[in-house]
C-alpha cells in the first residue's frame, strides 16, 4: 500500500489525509490493502521493495504536504526527514550522498504524482539528481548521481569480459547475486565497504582514499556486488577496477567523461535521420555512422537508453507499464468508522487505494454541495456500492461506479 503523508498545524506527526487519530481507519479491501496509521506504519518499519513491486512503487501516484508551519525547530522538515518518511510511506530505499546537506529544511507539495516524480522532484529543489541503481533511489550531486548507472554498467561490463573459464563464469555468477546491505547510524563509510565486500568474498585496495566520515542509516535492497560498492564509492567520486580473477578491487577516480557505447540498425534503415533525431534529442551526445549503416551512439548509460529508442523505433521510450496493483471497486469491501472527518479527505486516502473521482465542481458549487463538509459513517465489510452509498448520499450526492472510476453529481431531489 502506498500512503502520502501530511503535516499541518506545526505538527510534526504525518497525518494520513486528514485520517489520523480516527477511531478505525479507511478501506480494508478483500485483497488485504489496508491504511495504516502512521504511528502503526512507523511501528512496523517494513523493509523496502525490490523487483517489480519496487518499479510499482516507483509508479504508484500519491498526494503528500510536507510544509514547514510551526516555529518549533525540532519539528521542521529537513531534508533527512522527508527521505526517511518517504522511505517509510512508499518503502522504497532512499539514500541520500554524504555531500547533501540532511538538516536543510525544504518545503513538498504534490497531488497525484508518481512516487519516482516526487523523489526528483525533491532532488531538484536540492540541486540534487536521482539515480534509480539497484533498487536503491540515489540523490546526489548531478556530476556523479548522472554518471552512476554507467559506473556500475562498465564494471559489469568488464566482469562479464573476465568469465573466460567456468571457474571465473562461476565468480561472475557469485558477484551478480543479489544481496541486501544495511548498516546504521555513525557507521564509518570505510567499515561499510569491508561489510559488503565481505559479502562477496571480495578483498579492497585502496581504502585509503576514502576519508573518515559517520553516515546516517541506510539499506541497499537486493542488490550486487557492483551496485552495493558503487553507491558508496560514487559519493566520494569513486569507483573501482577488478583483479584478474575477480577476488578483489582497487579503488580508482574514474576518467571522465564517463560514457558508454552501443550500436543498433535505424528504423527503415533510414541512418542520417535516425542521426539527426539523436542530435536533436540529446544535444551533446556522440552519434556516428557505424558499418552497414548503423548508428553508434557515445553516452551515459541513461542517455543510451533514450538514443535505442530513438534510433530503432524513432521516439522516446514510454513509460514503463506497470500491472496495476488495485482491483475493480466491485471486487472490494471496505470497512470505515469515522465519527467526524471531512468528505474531502476521506476522497483523498481513497484515491491512496486506487480510486479516482470525477465531478464538476461548479455543478457542485451550485447545488450547495462542499466537499470539506464533515460526515459521519460506520460500515465493516460492505461492498463498494453500499459504501458509497453510506459516504455520498448524506452529503446530496448520487454516485456511479465504473471499473476505479466513481463519478459523482448532485442528488436529484424526489418529487412528493
Amino acid at each position: 500500500m502506498i500512503f502520502s503523508g501530511r503535516t499541518c498545524c506545526g505538527k510534526m506527526s504525518d497525518r494520513w489525509s486528514g485520517l489520523a487519530g480516527l477511531p478505525v481507519v479507511v478501506a480494508g479491501i478483500a485483497l488485504g490493502m489496508t491504511v495504516l496509521s502512521a504511528a502503526a506504519a512507523e511501528a512496523r518499519s517494513p523493509s523496502p521493495l525490490s523487483g517489480l513491486r519496487f518499479r510499482q512503487a516507483l509508479s504508484q501516484r500519491v498526494s503528500v504536504s510536507w510544509v514547514n508551519t510551526s516555529s518549533d525547530q525540532l519539528r521542521r522538515h529537513t531534508i533527512r526527514y522527508i527521505a526517511r518518511r518517504a522511505s517509510q510511506l512508499w518503502r522504497v530505499s532512499i539514500v541520500l550522498d554524504r555531500r547533501v546537506d540532511p538538516s536543510r529544511e525544504l518545503d513538498i507539495v504534490a497531488r497525484n504524482q508518481p512516487v519516482g516524480e516526487v523523489i526528483a522532484e525533491i532532488a531538484r529543489r536540492i540541486g540534487a539528481m536521482t539515480s534509480v541503481t539497484g533498487h536503491t533511489v540515489f540523490l546526489g550531486p548531478p556530476e556523479d548521481a548522472g554518471i552512476l548507472r554507467t559506473l556500475v554498467a562498465l564494471r559489469d561490463a568488464e566482469l562479464q569480459s573476465l568469465a573466460t573459464t567456468p571457474r571465473l563464469t562461476d565468480r561472475r555468477r557469485v558477484l551478480l547475486k543479489r544481496r541486501t546491505i544495511r548498516f546504521e547510524d555513525l557507521s564509518q563509510p570505510r567499515l561499510v565497504l569491508e561489510s559488503i565486500a565481505s559479502r562477496w568474498g571480495l578483498t579492497i585496495e585502496g581504502l585509503s582514499r576514502v576519508p573518515h566520515d559517520l553516515w546516517a542509516a541506510a539499506e541497499f535492497p537486493a542488490v550486487t556486488a557492483t551496485e552495493a560498492l558503487s553507491l558508496v564509492l560514487v559519493q566520494f567520486g569513486l569507483t573501482f577496477t577488478w583483479n584478474k580473477d575477480a577476488t578483489a578491487v582497487e579503488l580508482v577516480r574514474p576518467s571522465r567523461p564517463v560514457t558508454i557505447v552501443d550500436t543498433w540498425t535505424p528504423r527503415q534503415k533510414k541512418t542520417l535521420r535516425a542521426i539527426s533525431l539523436v542530435h536533436r534529442e540529446l544535444p551533446g551526445v556522440k552519434v556516428e555512422t557505424a558499418a552497414g549503416g548503423d548508428v553508434r551512439v557515445h553516452g551515459t548509460w541513461e542517455q543510451l537508453r533514450v538514443a535505442e529508442s530513438l534510433v530503432r523505433f524513432g521516439r522516446r521510450p514510454r513509460s514503463p507499464s506497470v500491472p496495476s496493483r488495485f482491483p475493480p471497486l466491485d471486487r472490494r469491501q471496505f470497512t470505515l468508522k469515522v465519527t467526524r472527518a471531512r468528505l474531502a479527505d476521506i476522497m483523498d486516502q481513497l484515491e491512496q487505494t486506487g480510486v479516482r473521482f470525477e465531478y464538476d465542481r461548479k455543478q457542485l458549487a451550485d447545488a450547495g454541495i462542499r466537499l470539506k463538509q464533515t460526515v459521519a459513517i460506520d460500515v465493516k465489510q460492505v461492498t463498494a456500492r453500499v459504501f458509497f452509498k453510506r459516504l455520498f448520499e448524506p452529503a446530496g450526492l448520487d454516485h456511479a461506479i465504473d471499473g476505479l472510476v466513481v463519478r459523482l453529481k448532485p442528488k436529484v431531489p424526489t418529487p412528493r
